[in-house]
């Protein structure tokens, strides 16, 4: 390139020395260099490529990574973050019946799920979670959503997964990656699978294998706080809980050394199996749920028993203000490593507990709070009613709901057919949240650290 414009300038000298005089040589000079210095930027953008999703959002957002020191959460300017916010299904919220319902129809599964999700996480409904005090989102990704076949992973959803994160990065929310599904226990929650992960290999190796590909995608993007590995393992050894975790860590960690892991306590018994013992990671924030006393917390779900008080006696312990944060102060002592703690979900239905869920939910967050505990709600939103969400259908569409997703289930309704007024019936604007819940999660989000 500078060699060809050395090559015109000589020639233009010459030409210019015969034809004109001095003040045309100026301008011609001058109008060489402009097309010289266009040419030479275009030739060198031509050579780049366009920035992907992750990379866009690392230029452009507000946020930044975050780091362990001293079972502290740190940005980049070593200022404490504490991460308080919502687990909220704003990625594929509808469930793998439907999914499967949907091939073959009028819409492809993907584009299907990616339309119901445009009303069912908007970002009037960000901005509301933002305006609450919250700081993070927690993500619920399930492994058939990722894989269109072991190994093979579905484009369409890891974009629509890109285009979510930015969004919600928009706000100046972080993002937790939670693998909520992998048949990793026996929970309904993951009935696609069943409780297989811990003596299949095979699955394992998959698992794993997604740390990889959403690590090397997601590396250089600091509106992701960090991966939490698996969702309320049940492993049935220690050394099995021990030896998963490393697999997933050193597979991240080949290609992301910047995002924190989120490492979850055993879920059931033995309880001596914990979170499978210690990591030789300094970016591991240690994670727990917390639904205690079950009995009062899930009440009026499968039809359990309804006004069940808060405080109260549950299994012999009187459960109040002071006996949670006993619980926790027992959580805190027991970890041997200085780890940040982090309570992946918590929640009451409010509306079978009413007044006594609104005050466990208070005193829970007042403990959280003064423990320097960090935590997500679950959840912000949920399609039907008689849960623990914040946001739950109003009774006047409850059966309009059900009527979509029983006839796309039933293939009577190709995602093609349904009308906009189906669509908009996801939107919050539907739903409700129990009177005084916004103001006592917004106390608690908001707490003066």
């Amino acid at each position: 390139m500078f060699n060809l414009r050395a090559k015109h300038r000589l020639h233009l000298k010459e030409i210019s020395d015969f034809y004109f005089g001095r003040q045309v040589i100026f301008v011609l000079f001058l109008f060489l260099f402009v097309i010289d210095v266009v040419i030479f930027d275009s030739c060198s953008l031509a050579g780049q490529t366009t920035p992907s999703s992750n990379q866009v959002s690392a230029q452009n957002s507000p946020l930044s990574f975050l780091h362990v020191s001293n079972a502290k959460i740190l940005n980049q300017s070593n200022r404490e973050i504490r991460l308080k916010g919502f687990h909220y299904e704003c990625f594929y919220f509808l469930d793998k019946r439907i999914y499967d319902a949907t091939k073959g129809s009028g819409m492809q599964s993907d584009s299907c799920f990616i339309e119901f999700s445009k009303y069912y996480c908007t970002a009037e409904d960000l901005t509301a979670i933002k305006t609450m005090g919250a700081n993070v989102i927690r993500i619920g990704l399930r492994l058939w959503q990722l894989e269109k076949a072991p190994y093979t992973y579905n484009q369409a959803a890891l974009q629509h997964l890109d285009n979510t994160i930015m969004k919600i990065a928009k706000q100046g929310l972080y993002v937790i990656l939670d693998l909520h599904a992998a048949g990793q226990n026996s929970l309904n929650h993951n009935k696609e699978y069943g409780h297989i992960l811990w003596n299949q290999t095979e699955l394992q190796n998959r698992v794993v294998a997604l740390w990889g590909v959403i690590s090397e995608r997601y590396q250089n993007n600091p509106a992701i706080a960090g991966y939490d590995l698996i969702n309320e393992p049940m492993a049935p050894t220690k050394q099995a809980l021990h030896s998963f975790y490393q697999r997933c860590i050193k597979e991240v960690r080949k290609h992301d050394q910047k995002h924190l892991l989120f490492i979850e306590k055993n879920l059931g018994k033995p309880e001596d199996i914990n979170f499978g013992g210690e990591y030789d990671d300094s970016n591991i924030v240690l994670s727990v749920h917390f639904y205690k006393p079950a009995q009062f917390t899930s009440q009026g779900r499968k039809g359990s028993q309804l006004d069940q008080p808060y405080p109260g006696t549950y299994h012999g312990i009187y459960w109040d203000a002071g006996q949670i944060e006993k619980y926790f102060n027992g959580i805190l002592s027991d970890l041997k490593i200085k780890r940040p703690l982090f309570v992946g979900e918590f929640a009451a239905n409010a509306w079978g507990g009413h007044e006594d869920a609104l005050r466990w939910i208070e005193d829970v967050m007042a403990v959280f709070n003064r423990k320097g505990i960090h935590y997500t709600y679950f959840s912000y939103k949920f399609p039907l009613r008689g849960t623990r969400a914040f946001l739950i259908p109003r009774e006047e569409i409850i059966k309009d709901v059900f009527k979509v997703f029983r006839q796309i289930r039933l293939g009577r309704l190709a995602c093609d057919k349904v009308t906009t007024g189906q669509k908009q019936l996801f939107l919050s604007s539907n739903f409700e949240s129990y009177p005084g819940l916004r103001q006592v999660l917004t106390k608690g989000f908001t707490h003066n650290d």
